[in-house]
């Protein structure tokens, strides 16, 4: 009866202890710049925006930057058509990558939409991926909620690169849209690889990204505030 009485008292202390474990990991490896590299000063750069609404953050890339002739994996136009999209958004010159747990990103538009059945299911890792794209004017940099790095070729490209693998191409080697999966008509889904985990969170892609691409960012940034501080 009395470890019954001690379960009880320790059980609430354990869950909020994790939380706050979690929270601190993040803050303490997120404050550490992983190894990365400075554009030249005489290098030309382009332009990778980080945008946040607070829980969630997208890269933003142009849809086809200068020089995207000599590169055309850069050049996004073709490899995600505006007919994806339910609007007209040819005229809109940017183009932003989110990447998470299918089930949940599809229910979960906005934080008070979260839901335990998709929530939980994200955090066992249980079901596929999403990539969520949006298409969006240029963002502002002076914005609180945007980030911009600048980024030499080398790095642009290796970002890039690492933004395709995260899309679950179809025999014709082209992403595969999810019908009917949209917030808006500027947005698309489509079948993303990897599972959604505590460890590899939707904030923790995006940071895996710019280490790839030698670009600056904590050694571990599953909380949107380590990749935008």
């Amino acid at each position: 009866m009395r470890s019954l009485k001690r379960f009880v008292l320790i059980l609430p202390l354990a869950l909020l202890a994790v939380p706050a474990l979690y929270g601190l990991a993040a803050w303490t490896l997120g404050s550490v710049t992983a190894p990365h590299r400075e554009p030249q000063p005489d290098t030309p750069t382009l332009p990778v925006y980080l945008l946040s609404n607070g829980w969630h953050v997208w890269l933003a890339l142009p849809l086809r930057p200068d020089g995207a002739e000599t590169a055309p994996e850069a050049d996004w136009s073709g490899w995600l058509p505006a007919g994806d999209f339910a609007g007209n958004v040819e005229a809109l010159p940017y183009i932003a990558f989110g990447w998470g747990d299918r089930d949940f990103y599809l229910a979960t538009r906005q934080l008070q939409d979260i839901r335990p059945g998709p929530a939980i299911g994200a955090l066992l890792g249980r079901g596929p991926a999403a990539m969520h794209v949006m298409r969006l004017a240029a963002p502002d940099p002076a914005a609180p909620d945007v980030r911009r790095i600048d980024a030499d070729p080398l790095q642009y490209h290796a970002l890039v690169a690492y933004i395709r693998r995260g899309f679950a191409t179809g025999p014709d080697g082209r992403p595969q849209p999810i019908a009917g999966a949209a917030y808006g008509p500027r947005d698309a889904f489509y079948e993303a690889t990897g599972r959604y985990s505590p460890l590899r969170t939707c904030n923790e892609w995006i940071g895996a990204g710019l280490r790839a691409a030698a670009l600056p960012a904590g050694l571990w940034t599953p909380l949107p505030f380590t990749l935008m501080r």
